[in-house]
């Protein structure tokens, strides 16, 4: 089986939780039904009761399709599923096991993603193609007419656990059922079938969700698992169907900005810096003069100086109220400001930002530590904000950095949290990748229209002037009719970029043969490990003088000089597994470290040097989710290890850290990059992770560097990343949008 069809197969496994609670959900409501409306007149009436039953039956097939279908869009970070009839469509004809029927594009998009797992197992044991490989539009008739005839074959011979197959059954009898269900049929009758299911809420028939005053009293109301909303434009119909807890999270998400927007400031009096770009100075204007705030723009922008003229304005207004009393001393730990984004490395690469841009004016004026968003709410294990509406932050400023990171749910909690009167300043690169989490909160706000007055673009880069190879090409690969010739003649002339073909062969053919790396990507792999041979000489020298626990800040001093060598170059891999993932380079990586100096091999997994990045936050250590640590050598003779992390004067010792939520950082993906930079990065990826290449995915691994880009990949993979926009389907533009017709 192609590691594709994996993923495909797995895909039932991922969204069992989904079917079972759907399924819970369905056993409730017909249990309910039993207790509550069966009447000695009701049983009598036998054919109207059989009647029902039915129409019920077909209801609760329709809720479960939808409900795993909203599951798994959600888990690949789409908060809304939008059904439309596309203008002057024509319906599809067909045949299934000898049944004529139509169906319309959308319905046929529907089936399909309902019937990927079967399909994709098709693939393997008879054959059939799968969904996107297909080139003839009809062929969905072809594959589930297929799937229908051969489900007795498929069940003998699938190769998988008792409950992966009880999970893949149950998706068989669900896509049989919609089947029926949407053929011949058209979108307004599937949403009148929707309108009667009691599992549903619809927008539409609530007067009140469109009263701005009762809206949030009347929330409860809209506690259905899915919420739907049609919308008629232009004689043509489109549904956008919410599981409940995405359509909370953009609901109060924009009722909340909303708020913000409305409350009254008073702006600081600022003095404006010379030299600053027109943009930077109406960007300072845009957050001193409005409650909520946008800031974009790319890498060197100025997005981190703007915002510290309003700290130097905050701390200038402080002062003066400070002199009538001498014993008030502007201190940034007084609840004044608080700085924060969604990662440990982004928080602290933007307080050191701020720190400079500070430092740069002549300002004395030490800022308190930035955080992660988790730690300035006080979101703990239980994963609810300590912080929120009923108890605000009491700070008067919060700037986030890396907007962009931003999930909706995350976001929601955020804007829950700000006091009236404060300031909330979102910082970020919208051309970056969108939240791991589901939603893409600052691309969306930044294309509302009631938003644009409060959103500041800065293009105008200092760290890339106008003959930067790595500005130019961010730039041509954020053009939306993207110029794959350009590009090309761009990496050819430039001395800061550099592509690199990588061998392609098929992943079958990988496996098939065992081979995990061919013998030329293994040379460029040794080609590749060369970069860090200032860092291997750098930790040569502390195991030869190695680092002493009595002298604090000595250790200091000497892990901030390893980071800055070990920043000097990183490799970042568009996934995790696979022959240019980050594990198998890691893995390549650490063994050419341990030959080097001459180290025992494979003995262990925590060695002298050993690079670590933290996958999740430890708020007993003091860790958090991205933070890049050493494990080095203590004294000479000792042979004990501890992990030592930037900024910290003492090590953690390595059996307090869970292996489970550490990884080997020599490489790392380009979505945990974020936040970072470094002098020379090599990004990594061929054809076999086609599928989840894109624009901002290339776009966010360049600008991670400041000197130099190297790509190693094949043509046919990069010119399909660079001309593949991410598209994230989300709702939060049409709540700003209800709300604006309330």
């Amino acid at each position: 089986m192609s590691k594709t069809n994996n993923n495909k197969a797995a895909m039932s496994v991922q969204e069992s939780w989904a079917s079972n609670i759907s399924d819970y959900m369905l056993l409730r409501r017909r249990q309910t039904y039993e207790a509550y409306s069966v009447s000695s007149d009701r049983v009598a009436a036998s054919s109207d009761t059989s009647h029902q039953q039915d129409a019920q039956t077909q209801n609760s097939s329709l809720f479960s399709a939808l409900f795993i279908m909203l599951a798994a869009h959600l888990e690949e970070g789409h908060t809304v599923l939008t059904i439309a009839e596309a203008e002057q469509e024509k319906p599809l004809q067909g045949s299934t096991n000898g049944e004529t029927a139509t169906l319309y594009a959308w319905q046929q998009r529907l089936l399909e993603r309902l019937a990927a797992p079967m399909l994709a197992l098709l693939d393997t044991q008879v054959g059939i193609q799968p969904p996107e490989e297909r080139v003839n539009e009809l062929s969905i008739f072809d594959s589930l007419d297929t799937l229908f005839a051969k489900q007795a074959q498929l069940w003998t011979q699938l190769a998988v656990s008792n409950y992966e197959k009880e999970m893949l059954h149950k998706r068989f009898a669900a896509v049989t059922k919609i089947y029926h269900i949407l053929k011949n049929t058209d979108l307004n009758a599937f949403i009148k079938r929707i309108n009667e299911d009691d599992l549903f809420t619809n927008l539409n028939s609530y007067e009140s969700y469109h009263d701005n005053k009762n809206s949030l009293s009347n929330i409860n109301k809209f506690n259905q698992p899915i919420i739907y909303q049609q919308v008629k434009k232009d004689n043509h119909i489109s549904l956008t169907l919410w599981l409940h807890r995405a359509w909370q999270a953009e609901f109060s998400l924009a009722k909340n900005i909303n708020n913000i927007l409305n409350q009254q400031i008073t702006p600081l009096p600022i003095g404006i810096p010379e030299g600053l770009h027109k943009n930077q100075v109406t960007a300072i204007d845009v957050a001193n003069n409005n409650a909520f705030s946008i800031i974009t723009g790319g890498p060197g922008t100025g997005k981190t100086y703007t915002v510290a003229q309003l700290v130097i304005a905050l701390q200038q207004a402080t002062q003066s109220r400070g002199e009538e009393h001498d014993n008030i001393r502007f201190s940034t730990d007084s609840a004044s400001l608080a700085l924060a984004a969604p990662t440990g490395k982004a928080a602290q690469r933007m307080q050191e930002s701020l720190q400079a841009a500070l430092d740069s004016s002549k300002v004395k004026l030490q800022l308190q530590e930035a955080k992660t968003i988790h730690r300035l709410l006080g979101i703990g294990r239980t994963g609810r904000p300590r912080y929120d509406a009923t108890n605000p932050l009491g700070e008067d400023i919060i700037i986030i950095d890396e907007a962009s990171m931003l999930g909706v749910e995350l976001a929601n909690y955020l804007v829950s949290a700000i006091k009236p009167g404060a300031r909330l300043i979102l910082l970020g690169d919208a051309n970056q990748l969108a939240a791991v989490d589901a939603g893409a909160v600052l691309a969306d706000l930044c294309r509302i229209p009631i938003l644009q007055p409060i959103h500041a673009e800065l293009t105008e880069s200092r760290r890339f002037g106008a003959d930067s190879g790595i500005g130019q090409l961010a730039a041509q690969i954020n053009k939306a009719e993207t110029d794959t010739q350009a590009i090309w003649q761009l990496l050819k002339t430039d001395e800061a970029l550099s592509f690199q073909r990588v061998n392609a062969l098929p992943a079958d053919i990988l496996l098939a043969n065992k081979i995990e790396n061919s013998l030329s990507n293994l040379i460029i792999l040794k080609e590749i490990s060369d970069n860090y041979q200032n860092y291997i000489i750098k930790v040569e020298e502390l195991l030869l003088d190695p680092i002493e626990k009595s002298m604090p800040k000595p250790v200091k001093a000497t892990i901030a000089s390893l980071t800055a060598v070990f920043n000097q170059f990183r490799i970042l891999t568009a996934v995790h597994k696979g022959e240019w993932g980050d594990q198998y380079i890691n893995n390549y990586l650490t063994q050419w470290h341990l030959t080097e100096l001459k180290l025992p091999l494979g003995q262990n997994t925590w060695f002298h040097g050993r690079p670590v990045m933290i996958l999740q936050n430890n708020y007993e250590l003091g860790l958090f989710n991205g933070d890049i640590g050493f494990c080095l050598q203590i004294g000479e003779d000792s042979g004990q290890l501890e992990v030592f992390f930037e900024n910290k004067e003492q090590g953690i010792a390595v059996n307090l850290l869970n292996e489970e939520v550490i990884a080997t950082a020599y490489a790392m993906t380009i979505h945990k990059s974020q936040g970072s930079e470094f002098d020379h990065v090599a990004t990594t990826f061929d054809n076999s992770q086609a599928r989840l290449l894109s624009k901002e995915l290339i776009y966010t691994a360049v600008t991670r560097a400041k000197k130099q880009v190297t790509i190693y990949s094949t043509k046919q993979a990069f010119e399909k990343a660079v001309q593949t926009p991410t598209e994230r389907y989300t709702g939060l533009a049409q709540q700003f949008s209800n709300l604006k017709d309330s």
